[in-house]
């Protein structure tokens, strides 16, 4: 599509109206010849203006000021496997996905949101460059002066302004290590957004589900934010998880946290081991002892731990993982199911594992997975 540079010069120049912002704006977004065509213009806009302009960080404005709309949900419980390290703390939220109004990141905030769903994790830069990810486990790492991902290296003019969101699909996963050394896993059907660079305050926010370990500093709090609710944190680790109902969970595994509602810290709790906050959709806040709370944990390591779990319960939080339904039937529901099941590649390939150890058969109808004992077809 050709675009005129005028359009983008008027853009820049604060004379465009509100349709042709909103014509533009689109097309920034959905169509890489206009990212390319608007980096140009700015050569033109340069000569009678700031010699420091930059086209990518303009870029990322532009994209950060694009409409939110909710698009899509993310998935009900799920289970996660990993072990607490020492002087660590694991605290585990479980929270539904609504927008949010606090801007705790830089550009492209709007994007956790608005950004299609993929097969495949991506990366959107501060530039409006994406980057799709070829692995199970997509690997980032902030850099100084920009990222790494899957070992490719992605430079930012201005690191310290720059931030990054990734869209983890169903049935992939990525592992991210931040400016500070502070690390993230987020699961499946997941998104975050994170500076390339952290100020006086580490500030995150994301929906979906995501293991964090944080390193310990007091001078710099710490804070994940998922809708109204603010988990604020010095040094911890801690997994957060979305639901598609108005609860929200907090679960705490070992050390101390803080849970509130909003930037004033209304209502705000304090949480010792093995203790889980529920938010629940009226309002009412309720805290419980959780004595088995480490069964919470693995996902992180890529398997799914079952100690003397129903088979349907197992295929209950494989499903979640893939994004798939499964139907099963009462003749195997029952079967007892103990040790790690490793995460595979796709949901066949997981009942082709599972079959080696269970008498069972599967088959796709409709859309949904249907699983039955072997001599049941």
């Amino acid at each position: 599509m050709n675009h005129e540079k005028s359009i983008f010069l008027r853009y820049l120049d604060g004379e465009a109206g509100p349709e042709e912002k909103r014509r533009l704006l689109e097309d920034l977004r959905n169509n890489e010849d206009a990212r390319r065509e608007f980096k140009d213009a700015h050569k033109s806009w340069a000569s009678e203006h700031s010699s420091s302009f930059d086209p990518y960080q303009s870029l990322g404005v532009i994209l950060e000021r694009i409409s939110r709309r909710r698009i899509f949900h993310f998935p009900v419980w799920a289970q996660v496997a990993t072990a607490v390290a020492v002087a660590a703390l694991a605290v585990i939220l479980f929270l539904p996905v609504r927008k949010g109004d606090s801007p705790v990141c830089p550009a492209p905030e709007n994007e956790l949101y608005t950004w299609p769903d993929s097969t495949v994790p991506i990366a959107l830069l501060w530039d409006g460059r994406t980057v799709n990810s070829a692995a199970t486990e997509m690997q980032v790492a902030c850099i100084p002066g920009g990222i790494r991902i899957d070992g490719r290296d992605y430079v930012a003019s201005d690191a310290s302004q720059a931030s990054c969101m990734l869209v983890i699909p169903f049935g992939h996963r990525a592992r991210i290590q931040f400016a500070d050394g502070s690390e993230v896993r987020m699961n499946s059907h997941s998104r975050i957004i994170f500076p390339l660079s952290f100020g006086r305050e580490r500030n995150i926010r994301m929906t979906g589900e995501a293991l964090f370990d944080v390193n310990r500093d007091e001078s710099r709090p710490f804070t994940v934010s998922l809708d109204d609710l603010r988990v604020r944190v010095l040094g911890t680790r801690f997994l957060v998880s979305g639901r598609e109902d108005d609860y929200h969970r907090v679960a705490l595994v070992s050390g101390s946290v803080n849970v509130s509602l909003g930037d004033t810290r209304a209502q705000s709790v304090t949480l010792v081991p093995k203790q889980m906050y529920t938010l629940d959709g009226n309002g009412k806040i309720n805290v419980e002892d959780v004595p088995d709370i480490l069964r919470l944990l693995d996902w992180a390591n890529g398997v799914c731990y079952a100690d003397g779990t129903s088979l349907q319960e197992v295929l209950a939080r494989i499903g979640q993982y893939y994004g798939e339904t499964i139907l099963c039937s009462p003749t195997v529901a029952g079967i007892s199911c103990s040790g790690n099941l490793q995460l595979k590649e796709n949901l066949s390939e997981m009942f082709s594992e599972l079959s080696r150890t269970f008498p069972i058969t599967s088959s796709k109808r409709d859309g949904v997975w249907h699983v039955s004992l072997a001599k049941d077809n």
